[in-house]
């Protein structure tokens, strides 16, 4: 071997620590590896505390010909975690270097075989390729066996000749048995999020500026297998070269913007339409934009490209260019511009990995150009706590908290590093209204201390807080001015799937110049035009609250602890009649999620009991509650995990017996009732879609049991107004078809508009409950409004000045009259 070919392998190896993904491929497949070995090591042992039957030493090939030398590492570092299990000795040092050869061999003998060798993929399914396969796993198995041979027989253990035939037949056999069947599920996946070492390769070339000619552009090529519009987040991608007009230098413009985004396009692998079209934007220090449109117009994709993920990190073809601060984004690794661009995602569970939360908020702080001292540091997590109101959650588990409070915790470690331009993807989305107003405030502040603020919202009355809302549509600005130019029509929004103020559309038929967008603003330009709340009471629409029917959820003096002598609902009562609307409402962390688990009998209370239909839910089985109670998790990653949405669906029914007849009339209705019935979308991998169509998925797979009684913790998160909408619509259908439907959400709006009955929880205990109506009516009382920290809609607080409880843009319309 020449030094320039030795050379190669050695960079190979020294560059995995320099690439996050790959560093993240050396601890997955050291732990999957270590995982497996672990229980072996007492199990069937061959040359005890030497050779151990080993049917994880496939694993090594596999993550080899997936992930190249990030292999060769992950095996080294398994196996002595493995041997951490009752075989560590002088003889791991052996154990280490033969399954660093064992995990890197196979990466560099396939494609190197002549005509052995093909230019198809890894998988084994030509003769050719058989036979390459098994050469690679009989050379790679010596190898292994012949270091850790010689290094035992060095150390006068055990002789050379008995310890490297059964290392070498063990290798070779759980490799050849194994490892295709394995390679044949990954390899798909693998490369379909972009993660093959050859793809993570060309994607650093391709960012590298010493690796292209400067005056070329990037052109990504698009892979099989995105989501329903093209969007995602998992990286890798394959590179053209094409000449273009050098642009090494920020545009002249950028001195009086922190971001300049200049005609950029973006296409995500697999997507037959680009996500972001020919798009330019400019924001100034201290401006606040806000981004909207419906789902899947690329305003996901936006945020990504504002901080290098894209398209840096994920897949597509990418043109144009952004700089922050007079920064390209794709000049830099992406971790180095964390202290210049704070992002919160969608999915914001996905930012989260300490366990605990000073440890969440630390870890930022430990990767500052100039470190903090102890106590500096010590009192900036304090502060950062404090502004998004986490005090004294300082020792929780991220896990234990509620999904509004973890979002919060996200946000709190993206601003503590003080970036100068922060984007937020949908920050309001699981907050309640106390949680909305401490952000609201928050960014207020930031906004006037120069930080410019980039915000993706679906709500207006979010939005209209903005100084600029741009709204994206088909992956381009289509409107980009002052909110009350947009927002000021109730007609125009609804074009490009966004709501209208509700306020605005009561007033609509007066042909104001300026109508009002807040309940302020209503009630002075009541009085200005003489105008007042006057409903005929008896034509207002109150479903009356079924307590003549059966009680089908009983809960009796229930109480449940997460950790001991820490209730998380205490002594709670509350029964649910057969055919209700419910809504359960509250602060982050009064337990609505926890109770709406104990109800739907996922988790068995501490103390009390909960019946459903009659049943203990501690007595139920499995199979009898899936049948009985659906549930939607707030969080859709927490019960997806099947291959492809069509599987995700139809598993629980399968699994409860139905023909496949059946399954299929049952799928088919549940993907239609949720939007997802085109059928292509039975074919794709669930993870690969947006968190709104994850969220969708998840509520087929319930609805397709056909349950009595439907759970939805909050229904509507990641949704636009039209899907919201249908959701909606979609849930008012079943109620009125006789299913039982319990929701918890944060979006006050929709229990007023759908829910017939509404319970108000604090602090674990039920604090009111009645008709919606009543409940809202109690809500307007400034003083019990602040002792749930909840807030009555705006629509509702408008008509209070009159002494009228109403719920609807409808109602307000029909009220509004002459004095």
């Amino acid at each position: 071997m020449t030094g320039r070919s030795l050379r190669r392998p050695v960079l190979d190896l020294v560059g995995v620590w320099r690439d996050t993904r790959l560093i993240v491929l050396v601890a997955q497949t050291a732990a999957v590896y270590a995982a497996i070995l672990i229980p072996f090591k007492v199990g069937i042992p061959i040359i005890p505390g030497f050779v151990e039957l080993r049917p994880a030493n496939a694993v090594p090939i596999v993550a080899s010909l997936l992930f190249g030398p990030a292999a060769a590492w992950g095996a080294a570092f398994g196996n002595v975690i493995g041997d951490c299990f009752g075989t560590l000795g002088p003889g791991s040092l052996f154990g280490f270097l033969g399954n660093f050869c064992y995990g890197y061999v196979p990466h560099l003998l396939r494609g190197h075989l002549g005509v052995l060798s093909s230019e198809r993929g890894p998988t084994p399914s030509s003769w050719r390729q058989i036979i390459e396969f098994m050469v690679i796993c009989s050379v790679a198995s010596m190898a292994c066996a012949l270091v850790i041979g010689w290094g035992v027989d060095l150390l006068g253990l055990l002789p050379f000749w008995i310890v490297v035939p059964p290392i070498f037949l063990n290798n070779f056999l759980m490799g050849v048995l194994l490892a295709p069947p394995l390679l044949f599920f990954l390899h798909p996946r693998v490369k379909r999020w972009g993660l093959l070492y050859e793809d993570i390769v060309r994607s650093e070339a391709s960012l590298d500026p010493e690796a292209l000619d400067p005056s070329t552009e990037l052109r990504v090529e698009p892979e099989p297998g995105r989501g329903l519009d093209g969007s995602g987040a998992r990286g890798g991608r394959s590179i053209q070269e094409t000449r273009s007009t050098p642009s090494s230098h920020p545009s002249p413009v950028t001195r009086h913007h922190i971001l300049s985004v200049e005609n950029v396009s973006f296409t995500h692998t697999g997507a037959a339409r680009p996500a972001l079209n020919g798009i330019s934007l400019r924001v100034r220090q201290g401006e606040s934009v806000a981004l909207m449109g419906r789902t899947g117009v690329g305003k996901s994709t936006l945020c990504y490209a504002l901080n290098g993920l894209v398209p840096q990190l994920i897949p597509g073809r990418w043109s144009g260019q952004v700089t922050v601060n007079g920064h390209d984004t794709t000049s830099r690794p992406v971790w180095q511009q964390a202290g210049m661009v704070g992002l919160v995602f969608q999915d914001f569970e996905a930012q989260l990995l300490s366990t605990n939360v000073t440890m969440e908020l630390a870890f930022p702080l430990e990767h500052l150009p100039q470190p903090l001292s102890p106590p500096a540091m010590a009192s900036r997590i304090e502060r950062a706590l404090e502004r998004v109101g986490l005090s004294g959650l300082d020792r929780r588990d991220p896990l234990s908290l509620s999904g509004g409070q973890r979002q919060r915790l996200v946000i709190a470690s993206t601003l503590i590093r003080e970036p100068a331009l922060v984007v937020l993807d949908e920050p309001m989305t699981d907050l309640d209204p106390e949680g909305r107003r401490t952000l609201a405030s928050l960014l207020a502040s930031m906004r006037a201390g120069g930080t410019a603020l980039i915000v993706a919202e679906h709500d207006p009355e979010d939005a209209v807080a903005a100084d600029r809302v741009c709204v994206l549509d088909h992956g381009a600005v289509v409107w980009d001015g002052p909110p009350r130019l947009l927002f000021g029509d109730p007609d125009i929004p609804p074009w490009y799937g966004i709501r209208p103020l509700p306020l605005v559309s009561c007033f609509a038929g007066l042909k104001l110049p300026d109508p009002p967008m807040t309940v302020e603003e209503a009630w002075q330009v009541a009085d200005a035009h003489g105008l007042m709340v006057a409903p005929d009471e008896a034509a207002l629409h109150q479903e009356a609250v079924r307590k003549d029917a059966p009680v089908i959820i009983d809960a009796h003096k229930v109480s449940y602890e997460y950790q001991r002598g820490s209730p998380v609902v205490s002594d709670l009562s509350f029964a649910v009649h057969e055919g209700e609307f419910v809504a359960i409402i509250g602060l982050n962390g009064s337990g609505k999620s926890t109770l709406a688990m104990l109800l739907s009998g996922l988790n068995t209370p501490t103390r009390g009991r909960v019946l459903v239909g009659g049943r203990d839910t501690r007595t139920l089985g499995a199979g009898q509650l899936a049948t009985t109670v659906g549930y939607v998790f707030q969080n859709p990653d927490h019960q997806i995990f099947a291959e492809t949405v069509g599987e995700e669906v139809a598993f629980g029914i399968r699994n409860l017996g139905f023909p496949p007849e059946e399954c299929e009339r049952r799928v088919a209705e549940a993907l239609d009732a949720v939007g997802l019935a085109a059928p292509e979308v039975r074919k794709l991998d669930p993870f690969s879609l947006t968190k709104g169509d994850r969220q969708r998925v998840a509520v087929a797979s319930v609805l397709a049991a056909r349950p009595r009684i439907l759970i939805f913790d909050e229904p509507t998160t990641g949704l636009d107004a039209e899907q919201t909408d249908r959701m909606m619509r979609m849930l008012r259908r079943l109620n009125q078809r006789g299913h039982t439907i319990v929701i918890i959400t944060h979006t006050l709006s929709l229990v007023a508009a759908h829910a017939a009955r509404c319970a108000v929880m604090r602090d674990g205990r039920i604090v009111a409950d009645g008709p919606t109506r009543e409940v809202f009516r109690t809500l307007t009382d400034p003083q019990f409004a602040a002792s749930v920290g909840l807030e009555a809609p705006s629509l509702t607080r408008c008509a209070a000045r009159w002494g009228h409880t109403l719920l609807t843009v409808d109602e307000v319309r029909a009220a509004l009259r002459k004095k």
